[in-house]
């Protein structure tokens, strides 16, 4: 399991104007950028409040210094206060619309706001420019930032071996090899299998599985062509949030506040935690364990074996302050399920750096709004996830012996645990292939 990544991509620094903006500039007086240069000595050292404080006086002084409103709008954005990044990066375009990097702020606050609309137009405004214009290096944000708001295809080709008695293992006659989920909000997918004797693909509430009889000995290939866009959750989940009666849940969401394989909901160490987070509804409940998560769990990969926990009960990850990915979505699960809502776990593909990697994270479920993403690890991506990110399989056995992930094993250890891909924004043809390994 590998530490999670968000796909965000970086700026160019703003704190350089400060250095590259001319002495007798017109709004370059000495207090102003003195008490700036401290706002940003505080925020390289992750001291948010303490800088945006600064900042903010900055501004209540010199309302139209442009250059001030776009350093604390980086400052909000590094410090995860999108909306107030996003109001004053706009603030700063009004006051002086010829500077590139304003229109590239505005587009990455729209983003972490979760306005892909938004972020996409000022992304398209740079882009327009040209990189002559816009300077190379905010140019280059601006594609990234596109990139990432657009719709993306991979197209996955497994290389199943069944030959190896120990990597495979049967239902009667068939091999069932797990797919990624289709017609998600943001993911839908193709399935194609190539030189097996037969295949069909059954689509379930948390799964879709393969059930595929080889060819005796013969290695088959599992094709899946799958389409992510970005989706944001946040009018769904804030409308949720005001509902006077919380919603019914159904029956299919309640089987998932029960116990599992390393989870007992009703264990004291899971109930002493759930009751410090239980907030006035299911979101607040879900963002209050998101941030005791953050505060109180790092990470650390003690496993070299994808199909083995370091733990044989999430209560101990609680006790010991660390956990891998894996840990991290379990143990958010188990608080989740403790706190009332229903929560699963899912193991999927982790796109990035031109490689992919194994990763998993988790759906928790709002009533009214229906199964919401979320990696534990990244606050953030509660309802908005990134679109590198494949979801192939709902990682969760009712004991440690059961034989639910039986689907999800075969897929792994016939391949050898290896893939191959390509990726390409979707309509368009290929942008190349890779491979790469767990």
């Amino acid at each position: 399991m590998t530490r999670t990544l968000i796909l965000i991509p970086a700026l160019a620094s703003v704190f350089a104007l400060l250095l590259e903006a001319p002495a007798d500039e017109k709004n370059d007086k000495t207090d102003a950028s003195a008490l700036l240069r401290m706002a940003v000595d505080l925020a390289k050292q992750k001291k948010y409040d303490e800088a945006l404080e600064i900042a903010h006086k900055v501004i209540d002084k010199e309302p139209n210094n442009d250059r001030a409103l776009l350093i604390t709008s980086d400052i909000e954005r590094r410090a995860g206060r999108f909306a107030d990044g996003l109001r004053h990066a706009r603030s700063a375009l009004k006051l002086n619309d010829k500077v590139p990097l304003y229109y590239a702020m505005i587009a990455a606050n729209a983003y972490g706001n979760e306005e892909p609309e938004l972020a996409l137009e000022y992304c398209r405004k740079v882009i327009a420019m040209g990189p002559s214009k816009a300077g190379a290096s905010v140019y280059s944000d601006a594609k990234a930032y596109e990139d990432v708001l657009l719709p993306k295809t991979y197209t996955i080709t497994w290389k199943c071996d069944p030959s190896n008695e120990k990597h495979r293992q049967f239902v009667r006659d068939y091999l069932p090899v797990a797919a990624p989920k289709d017609g998600l909000p943001y993911q839908s997918v193709k399935v194609e299998v190539k030189n097996a004797a037969r295949s069909r693909l059954v689509k379930g509430e948390a799964n879709d599985v393969l059930q595929v009889v080889p060819k005796g000995k013969e290695t088959f290939e599992v094709i899946h062509t799958v389409t992510l866009t970005p989706v944001s959750y946040k009018a769904k989940l804030a409308k949720a949030a005001r509902s006077k009666n919380g919603g019914a849940l159904p029956g299919s969401a309640r089987v998932y506040l029960g116990p599992s394989d390393s989870i007992d909901p009703t264990s004291e160490e899971l109930k002493k935690v759930a009751d410090k987070v239980k907030g006035s509804n299911a979101v607040e409940t879900v963002r209050n364990i998101l941030a005791w998560s953050k505060k109180n769990i790092t990470y650390k990969d003690q496993s070299s074996d994808v199909t083995k926990l370091d733990f044989t009960s999430v209560d101990e990850i609680v006790r010991r302050g660390h956990a891998e990915c894996r840990g991290y979505t379990l143990l958010f699960v188990a608080l989740c399920r403790a706190a009332g809502i229903p929560a699963r776990p899912v193991w999927g593909v982790l796109f990035v750096d031109k490689t992919y990697k194994s990763h998993n994270w988790a759906e928790v479920y709002i009533a009214e709004v229906g199964w919401v993403p979320v990696d534990p690890q990244t606050p953030e991506t509660f309802g908005w996830l990134p679109i590198n990110r494949v979801r192939t399989f709902m990682d969760q056995r009712k004991t440690a012996t059961s034989p639910e992930n039986l689907p999800l094993l075969n897929l792994l250890f016939m391949n050898g645990e290896k893939l191959q891909y390509e990726q390409s924004r979707a309509g368009e043809s290929s942008g190349g292939s890779s491979n790469g390994e767990k």
